[in-house]
């Protein structure tokens, strides 16, 4: 069986269907979102639309818990803040309460799903080193473990001997005999210098998973960007990956 991750659109209309059409065309159709379906882009109710009609799977991110009140914003810097102000004043009633009601973690096929980290989802908290991931094998059973938040395409790996190192390789063959913590990336606001959408495939009969880039029409989403009144930078950031 073969699986689409996604992970943080950031209400980046442009990037999801894009990447959407990718996996169409790839024959999958079974789609998990790892959250952040909001915040920074121009288009929340359409990619929470997309999202609700196209993943079977989803669970919450920090942005989508901001959208409804559940988490703080004062941590957010000035442009994520103000982006997350006026996400509050767009989405509807309904999207509202789709978003509440979004699992901190799920499960599905041997694997566990959450947008930070499963010692204390709802902490937010980024996994950016051998250091960060070591003890967050100690909260979870399962031997593969998918993670957003960082919008960097990653891997840690624990070894038999309990060794845990990094990875940036964009194929990750799932050896029995270790344990992983995989982020595919942002679908919407790549932080790794590639411009492109980025998405992970889970082969489970391959043990394999496959990350991917996808170019999107990064200037209709800044335009967008900009028309929503929302910060310049916003926009900017998308031209570069950053």
């Amino acid at each position: 069986m073969r699986y689409a991750i996604i992970s943080d659109i950031h209400s980046n209309r442009q990037a999801l269907e894009t990447v959407l059409e990718h996996i169409t065309r790839l024959g999958i159709e079974r789609i998990i979102c790892l959250g952040d379906l909001v915040g920074y882009g121009g288009d929340p109710s359409a990619c929470i639309d997309l999202v609700r009609g196209r993943c079977e799977t989803v669970i919450m991110g920090n942005h989508d818990a901001a959208a409804v009140e559940l988490t703080p914003v004062e941590y957010f810097n000035p442009a994520a803040f103000w982006a997350a102000l006026w996400t509050r004043g767009q989405v509807s009633a309904s999207e509202k309460e789709y978003l509440r009601g979004l699992p901190y973690t799920a499960r599905f096929e041997g694997c566990c799903l959450v947008h930070s980290s499963p010692d204390s989802p709802e902490s937010w908290r980024y996994l950016l080193t051998e250091d960060h991931a070591g003890p967050q094998f100690d909260f979870f059973t399962e031997p593969l473990l998918f993670f957003g938040h960082t919008h960097l395409p990653m891997a840690f790996i624990k070894a038999e001997s309990g060794a845990v190192s990094y990875s940036e390789e964009r194929e990750i063959e799932l050896e029995k005999n270790c344990r992983y913590l995989v982020n595919v990336g942002s679908v919407g606001q790549p932080r790794d210098g590639d411009p492109r959408a980025s998405f992970g495939i889970l082969d489970t009969a391959e043990r394999r998973v496959s990350i991917l880039r996808e170019p999107y029409d990064i200037l209709s989403a800044q335009r967008r960007i900009i028309e929503q009144g929302l910060p310049a930078v916003l926009a900017e950031r998308l031209a570069c990956g950053s």
